[in-house]
């Protein structure tokens, strides 16, 4: 399957698989473009390769969201035939788990499609192209939400702990390895779950996070937000890696000038008084000027429950748009 599925690849000069090609394979399809691109240049006009790279795109749409429709763009009014198209790949019961973060590719989420465990309106549906409307309850199996709870929360935790939070460390401390490794078990039962969640950093992180969710909102002015995703929020975090390690680093320079003694304990997880509002995970004024001017597509709404696995879907005012970008906090 996998030899089969990079054919395509190279028959369509680009990756159409849900997953990360190897070095080997890249090479491959570069060296590809490199001589369809010199062979077009000698041979076609910019209308046939306009039309070429139109018939490409078609070919691709299908083989990433499964079977499209395609030729029901053709069927309708000029006005109304374009509109349905973009927002359709959006409204599957295949690529809503996507967005809602209920899964991480379109194969993982069209596993429980597949397999009878989606209920959308508190009915199985086992069709990876059927269409969710506004204000429809998709909900997924008990077993099911526990099981993904479970990898989310170690996942959300290895990722903002062990690799994001755990790089402003300059060498390893004793002290920080031993508090990941009770945060770690904590995490495998509910009561430590509670008592992680009263953990001042995390409390500190989460409030930053509020803030510039409300500011972001006012903005775009929309009424509603989108209710918690961990997957949003260590996403954050790597958005606001580098504002956030400048300011660490500002400070230990600072401390160095001033040549105070080395703390023993992690400035990260014990001094929660270093995090001020808007400062570990708000950017830059006009970093975020330059985020909102670039996302102007408008977005589509969702009140989530993360922990059971369901959500009611409500798309935004401006319905013609892709929803790409997506605003969540926690609450």
């Amino acid at each position: 399957m996998p030899a089969l599925r990079f054919k395509t690849c190279r028959l369509l000069e680009g990756n159409v698989w849900n997953r990360k090609l190897t070095i080997i394979q890249r090479r491959i399809l570069r060296r590809l473009r490199n001589k369809t691109r010199s062979i077009k240049r000698m041979i076609y006009s910019r209308k046939n390769l306009h039309s070429y790279i139109q018939l490409q795109t078609t070919r691709k749409l299908p083989l990433f969201h499964g079977d499209l429709p395609i030729t029901e763009m053709h069927r309708g009014t000029e006005r109304t035939s374009y509109i349905p198209f973009p927002l359709n790949p959006e409204t599957r019961s295949d690529v809503i788990p996507v967005r809602l973060h209920f899964s991480e590719t379109l194969p993982q989420a069209r596993q429980p499609i597949s397999h009878r465990r989606l209920c959308v309106n508190n009915v199985i549906v086992s069709i990876t192209s059927f269409q969710v409307s506004q204000g429809d309850f998709i909900s997924l199996k008990e077993n099911d939400a526990l099981i993904y709870s479970e990898i989310r929360r170690s996942f959300y935790i290895e990722i903002s702990v062990s690799k994001i939070i755990g790089k402003f460390l300059d060498s390893p401390v004793r002290m920080w390895r031993r508090t990941k490794t009770e945060w770690f078990r904590l995490l495998k039962t509910k009561r430590g779950c509670r008592l992680l969640l009263k953990d001042p950093f995390l409390q500190q992180l989460r409030s930053s996070m509020q803030d510039e969710d409300l500011e972001r909102t006012k903005k775009f002015g929309s009424e509603k937000v989108c209710l918690g995703s961990s997957f949003a929020e260590h996403k954050r975090i790597k958005r606001h890696f580098y504002h956030f390690k400048s300011i660490f680093l500002s400070k230990r320079r600072n401390e160095k000038t001033l040549n105070l003694t080395t703390r023993k304990r992690s400035p990260i997880v014990y001094n929660s008084s270093f995090y001020s509002n808007l400062t570990s995970c708000s950017t830059h004024q006009s970093s975020m000027k330059r985020k909102i001017k670039s996302s102007s597509l408008s977005t589509h709404y969702s009140e989530v429950n993360h922990r059971t696995l369901k959500a009611v879907l409500s798309y935004g005012p401006n319905i013609g748009h892709i929803p790409h970008v997506r605003q969540e906090h926690i609450r």
